[in-house]
């Protein structure tokens, strides 16, 4: 992050998260963030040294605290959050195109409480919560340049319930900073929150055969969801064809042309027996 004051926000955002440690705690929190603002004025800036300037501080709360934070960076992908400092090829709002995979998070179902997360999904929301703030300063960057927010698979970020409240910012900004921001999941149910919902502008659809999810699509679309040619509409739909709402609420059947066909190779994920079948 350029600007050093979010980062150091951001990383008092994490720490406290992940040790739950909170700002109305007079004894730990201070101390916490008196590291914090040490590492963030010196040159050299990144989690790890958190862990060594309480250590420096030398007293019974700042060694428990370094000894609560230094558990958290054995696990497999705790390397993301915790450096020191000296990471290349770091991303950047510079980059036309930034791809950020996020496969190997476990994140915990919406319904589990703070008190239930296991130290895999505290560290998963953690990464959560790093990427959605890279977005929002995505997304915040030059207004006169369209940008593209692509959630590929975001049922994994709708299903918790700090995704889901990062994803309605995400949509409320990018509506103010000429941003889009796309949605891309395998049921309408995931899209649940009324308020992330109403401020999507444009759905689209693609065919789906079972019927409770077809039903729940036409909800979604705010059409009659028991009406059979409705049904239908949607399930005989064709390869490449989606049933489209625009800004304006009107609702019909449009077919995707792929403009460069090196981009539809690139994409498919179909396996490769399936992919000389359809061929």
């Amino acid at each position: 992050m350029k600007n050093v004051k979010d980062a150091e926000s951001l990383a008092i955002d994490i720490l406290t998260f992940l040790t739950g440690i909170s700002s109305r705690d007079g004894e730990k929190f201070p101390v916490l963030r008196k590291a914090v603002r040490s590492v963030t004025q010196s040159d050299s800036r990144g989690l790890l040294h958190v862990i060594d300037e309480l250590r420096r501080e030398d007293t019974p709360i700042s060694r428990n605290i370094a000894d609560h934070i230094d558990s958290f960076t054995d696990y497999d992908f705790a390397h993301l959050l915790f450096s020191d400092g000296t990471v290349e090829n770091a991303i950047s709002l510079d980059n036309q195109l930034n791809i950020i995979q996020v496969a190997d998070l476990v994140l915990p179902d919406k319904d589990t409480t703070f008190e239930e997360y296991t130290t895999i999904e505290l560290l998963s929301v953690s990464m959560l919560i790093v990427i959605s703030t890279f977005a929002l300063d995505f997304i915040h960057s030059d207004r006169s340049i369209f940008k593209i927010v692509d959630l590929d698979e975001a049922w994994a970020f709708l299903n918790v319930a700090q995704g889901e409240t990062l994803s309605n910012k995400l949509v409320r900004a990018g509506r103010a900073m000429q941003a889009g921001v796309y949605f891309v999941t395998q049921s309408a149910y995931d899209v649940s929150k009324e308020s992330l919902k109403n401020n999507i502008g444009l759905k689209f659809a693609f065919r789906s055969t079972d019927i409770n999810e077809i039903k729940q699509t036409l909800e979604f679309f705010g059409i009659d969801k028991d009406d059979e040619n409705n049904q239908k509409r949607l399930r005989d739909l064709e390869n490449g064809q989606c049933l489209l709402q625009d800004l304006y609420g009107r609702v019909g059947v449009v077919q995707i042309h792929p403009v460069f066909e090196e981009l539809l190779h690139a994409f498919d994920t179909r396996p490769p027996v399936q992919r000389n079948e359809v061929e």
